[in-house]
């Protein structure tokens, strides 16, 4: 297999033609970007507010999990699309992508506003992990895009790490005004209501990240006429899982993956932990997730650039492996900073993908970050796996698996080298 190898540092493939200034405004846009998304987090991020609205539905453990199942099963179409958008469409599909997560919004709402069943709510619920794992995970995949064809490495480093070291402040913030609306702070708001106005909260943030979105400053990258779907998604699997670097980073994420599928399990422990309903206390759990994952953001981007982009993806799978046994074994209102050290790890989900495109060229990276994200669907078990090892044999058991699979993770990054260079794989 032919390898084009380039030091990171001096730049990868056509991103290395990046200015300065386009390093200043494409990372302007992604800190102003993050801190709406982080803002709306409580719908945004599937997981917590989502268990704790079908917990109020009345489903049990397993069902509650449902919408983030849905939401990683919902991660196949960027691979499909990365064959079929041409690279001048790039700004164009990520602008679609987040309004596509604003017409979930609105069907929730909807169901939540109007006199239907809980059954039709849940499946609401559900439907919005489904259709947001598919915008979601192209808004992904083409944000990083963007910042590969309007960054240079280093320049997306620092970009990075201000907009994972501030703009979880948002989140901090949105996730108090959560914590506000359903803990009864705005008198004669009742549910379902309550979580209706946090859903209508996310449409604005929604329209704003996309006119922001379509802003980007980009490289043009040579557009080439597609092949034959079928062989193409062949040659592509094949050429990303016979170079060992690539296979590995896919691995590592997949296991982290499971370990970040503990987050809703977290959520529904509060009965044994506290003896509190976690709707009482989800605002506080975001909260305290995203106020460590501002600080974790800021140290992250220092780690990768005084150490490499290996060494934040350890740290990333070792805080979300603690965080696992922090809940697991500390106890009373202590309890609730495991939230705090999965949010902080939480941001796996920006270095793995940021490994992955500092080692391909720009014209690759569209593809390699399709693939990557074939994790996610892979992974999607997970969340209804940890809710019936809850139901069955008792959260511990969900909390061992977690564990378990960091450690896993661990010991695949541990073998992949520090720093980066761009790979082309073969055809």
């Amino acid at each position: 297999m032919e390898e084009d190898r380039r030091s990171w540092e001096t730049g990868a493939g056509d991103a290395a033609l990046a200015t300065p200034a386009m390093d200043r405004y494409n990372g302007r846009i992604l800190i102003l970007k993050s801190f709406l998304i982080y803002f709306a987090a409580p719908v945004v991020y599937i997981g917590i507010v989502q268990a704790a609205l079908c917990d109020r539905l009345g489903a049990g453990a397993t069902v509650a999990n449902l919408p983030a199942s849905a939401y990683l099963l919902g991660s196949v179409a960027p691979l499909v699309l990365s064959w079929l958008i041409p690279h001048r469409w790039t700004r164009p599909t990520l602008v679609v992508a987040y309004l596509v997560t604003m017409s979930a919004f609105l069907m929730v709402l909807a169901t939540l506003i109007l006199p239907v069943s809980n059954t039709v709510r849940l499946w609401a619920v559900v439907g919005q992990g489904l259709i947001q794992g598919v915008s979601a995970s192209v808004a992904h995949v083409y944000g990083f895009q963007c910042l590969k064809r309007g960054t240079t490495p280093k320049g997306r480093a620092r970009a990075l790490k201000w907009a994972y070291g501030v703009s979880p402040l948002a989140g901090v913030a949105g996730s108090l005004w959560a914590q506000f609306v359903l803990g009864g702070g705005i008198e004669g708001l009742v549910f379902p209501y309550d979580f209706g106005l946090l859903y209508l909260t996310g449409v604005p943030c929604m329209v704003a990240i996309s006119v922001l979105s379509s802003r980007y400053r980009l490289l043009d990258i040579q557009e080439e006429k597609p092949p034959n779907l079928l062989p193409y998604l062949w040659r592509s699997l094949l050429s990303f899982w016979t170079l060992r670097i690539l296979l590995l980073v896919w691995l590592a994420y997949f296991f982290w993956y499971l370990t970040i599928n503990t987050m809703p399990n977290l959520s529904l422990f509060a009965r044994e932990a506290l003896s509190r309903e976690p709707q009482e206390l989800s605002g506080w759990m975001m909260a305290l997730r995203f106020g460590f994952k501002c600080v974790g953001g800021f140290v992250l981007g220092v780690i990768a650039i005084r150490w490499g982009m290996r060494a934040p993806l350890l740290t990333c799978a070792g805080l979300v492996g603690a965080a696992v046994l922090w809940a697991w074994f500390i106890p009373g209102h202590l309890y609730l900073l495991a939230f705090g050290i999965m949010g902080a790890g939480e941001l796996g989900g920006v270095y793995f993908p940021n490994y992955v495109i500092s080692i391909s060229s720009a014209a690759d990276s569209t593809r390699n970050l399709a693939i990557l994200g074939l994790v996610t669907p892979v992974s999607s078990l997970g969340p209804a796996l940890h809710g019936g090892l809850a139901d069955t044999l008792g959260f511990p058991a969900s909390f061992l698996f977690g564990v378990t699979a960091a450690l896993v993770s661990l010991t695949l990054i541990l073998r992949l080298a520090p720093q980066t260079s761009t790979v082309r794989p073969g055809s």
